[in-house]
């Protein structure tokens, strides 16, 4: 039986990669080498705020350090700002809402678990007035895994009960270092899949929790702690959710 599901934002919930992939070129389009920079820093890795930090260091590599860790820092907001506002007009993944409704309907706990810093991740979700269906939302800097974890505890739910969506390898990554099912959002083909747990968007989502949800669990059922920054993040979203 399905307890919680978990929904990756960018790509799953909200047609936004495409946006913010648009918003981290304008950011640097207009300096010069910065689209170079760019494209280095994206290939370690990391937050926004680690790529931003490398493509200032790209940009002066001789730089005084407190100077470029200032131009990485107001690069990284800037990005941020221009997310904000592509993603507040944003369109939702097809059969988004009339998903959420129908599992909280159902009784299922709804969190979201995303790599967005979490305070920009809970303004934007309550901005889009999705918080009525959500019993925690989690962001960075804590990794996907270790969010979905502190869902896990905060819920009581063993893995085997809980079902992460999302459309990114991270996603899958999360899912499978924990035993928890997946279902793979391929509107973009970041992720390739086939068969029920596979689909373009979310207008199938809650038949096809309804059929995992007539079947009997198996497996164990594991107690999983929360990490500690995690952990923060949840206190953070529930204590904000009333306001």
């Amino acid at each position: 039986m399905i307890r919680l599901v978990l929904f990756d934002f960018d790509g799953t919930l909200v047609d936004s990669n495409a946006l913010k992939r648009a918003c981290m070129r304008a950011i640097v389009a207009d300096l010069p080498g910065g689209l170079a920079a760019l494209e280095k820093a994206r290939r370690l890795g990391g937050n926004r705020y680690r790529l931003f930090a490398e493509a200032a260091r790209l940009l002066d590599p001789c730089g005084e350090p407190s100077a470029i860790a200032r131009r990485g820092r107001a690069l990284a907001a800037a990005y941020t700002r221009c997310c904000a506002r592509a993603i507040a007009a944003a369109p939702e993944r097809r059969g988004a809402r009339a998903a959420l409704a129908a599992l909280k309907a159902r009784g299922i706990k709804i969190w979201v678990n995303s790599a967005t810093p979490h305070s920009d991740l809970l303004a934007i979700v309550r901005g889009r007035g999705l918080l009525a269906w959500l019993d925690g939302v989690l962001g960075g800097p804590a990794s996907k895994t270790a969010n979905l974890r502190a869902a896990l505890a905060a819920e009581g739910v063993a893995p085997r009960q809980a079902l992460m969506v999302g459309d990114g390898p991270d996603d899958l990554e999360a899912a499978r270092a924990l035993g928890t099912l997946f279902v793979a959002i391929t509107a973009e083909n970041r992720l390739a899949g086939k068969g029920p747990f596979a689909m373009r968007d979310l207008a199938r989502l809650p038949a096809l929790v309804d059929r995992i949800r007539s079947r009997p669990l198996r497996g164990r059922k594991a107690s999983v702690p929360a990490s500690r920054s995690a952990r923060g993040n949840l206190i953070l979203a529930r204590s904000r959710k009333s306001h």
